[in-house]
């Protein structure tokens, strides 16, 4: 998809209602019961926020990704959006998900473009409610990885998310060492799964919901 095409796509993102567990759904069937439950039981998760950027790649529309480096935890070396934990100084959510995309992938956090938010992801392994917020950049930055906290960049094409065949079935390696039977979206030899992958069935859903063909 082109860049152009896609500013006219998300200008009517304010228009839709948020898909949630919908989307969510689509990647882990049955997951959302599970996943309310445990929040009940966890009355004081840890706050977080992501930023879901779309950036211009000679001329075509892609969403900016981070793999994380290794670690001991349960999201060592997953792909996912530039993100983390509240800290002190955030005002708010939103200035948290601007604020980890400055200090994860170098792009300054007062010039990203506030597109919207999708619906909160609790995630039970972690502990974590995330926010995830929707930017968008009309220029394609000078991307610098934080090396103690990210093993490289890359960016999913718009249009590979909007393929028919875009999410799979199949086996994932999860960072406690074993393995998970799930969907998820192959790109570049990297498995794009788990909260992150549910986040990308929602902005799936909201581009296939503004398609102005």
């Amino acid at each position: 998809m082109r860049f152009d095409e896609l500013n006219q796509r998300i200008s009517d993102f304010g228009k839709l209602p948020i898909p949630g567990e919908d989307a969510h759904a689509e990647v882990f069937p049955g997951i959302a019961k599970f996943r309310q439950d445990a929040l009940r039981k966890n009355p004081n998760p840890r706050l977080s926020a992501v930023g879901a950027t779309f950036i211009p790649v000679y001329g075509e529309a892609h969403i900016l990704l981070i793999e994380r480096q290794s670690y001991d935890g349960v999201h060592s070396g997953q792909i996912g959006f530039p993100g983390g934990k509240v800290e002190q100084e955030d005002d708010d959510l939103e200035q948290t998900a601007r604020r980890e995309t400055e200090e994860e992938v170098g792009v300054r956090r007062q010039t990203l473009q506030l597109i919207g938010s999708l619906s909160d992801v609790y995630i039970p392994p972690s502990g974590f409610l995330v926010k995830p917020f929707i930017f968008k950049l009309d220029s394609l930055p000078d991307l610098k990885p934080a090396p103690r906290e990210v093993q490289s960049i890359l960016t999913l094409p718009v249009k590979k998310l909007l393929q028919e065949d875009a999410f799979i079935q199949g086996m994932v390696p999860t960072g406690n060492g074993s393995n998970i039977q799930t969907r998820f979206i192959h790109y570049q030899d990297k498995k794009i799964w788990g909260a992150t992958a549910m986040m990308l069935s929602e902005l799936r859903i909201l581009l296939r919901q503004t398609n102005r063909k």
